[in-house]
């Protein structure tokens, strides 16, 4: 009787909260850096200040991403498309790459702490940094495993 419960709570927590979110987290995910870019091009160019997505929401966008790739239950529908997990992981990096670039780009032009130059090159540091990191997870746990790499899988 318990196990029943436990597992009807548990398909209506599914249906009702965590498909409903994780389908806008997608959408929000895959378009973050789309509208992030002319962002950085706002500010160059107009030395204005410009909108940046606030770090909760990533780090809410990221935990429910963590949860799809953890748990088999949640995760299910979103594995059947093979690359939608890898690709949402690529857009939440270069999304993160991106706020601190705007970061920095904004402490520019609001409060002038430095130089437009200093600025573009914090800018450029951050997105290379964090393009660096992505690189090395990615070669560290490819996303195609080879037969003799299977030890190697997050998670075992």
């Amino acid at each position: 009787m318990k196990t029943v419960l436990i597992t009807i709570l548990k398909w209506l927590f599914a249906i009702v909260v965590y498909h409903p979110l994780m389908l806008f987290f997608m959408l929000s995910l895959l378009l973050q850096p789309l509208l992030l870019f002319p962002n950085i091009g706002e500010i160059l160019t107009n030395g204005v200040p410009a909108y940046h997505f606030p770090f909760f929401i990533l780090g809410l966008q990221a935990f429910w991403l963590y949860i799809a790739m953890k748990s088999r239950f949640y995760g299910f529908p979103y594995r059947k498309l093979t690359m939608l997990l890898p690709l949402l992981q690529m857009c939440l990096y270069t999304s993160l790459a991106l706020n601190v670039g705007i970061l920095a780009l904004n402490g520019w032009a609001d409060q002038a702490y430095y130089s437009k130059w200093v600025a573009v090159v914090l800018a450029i540091l951050a997105i290379l940094g964090v393009r660096l990191l992505m690189s090395l997870f990615y070669w560290k746990y490819p996303l195609v495993q080879s037969p003799h790499q299977t030890d190697r899988v997050i998670g075992r």
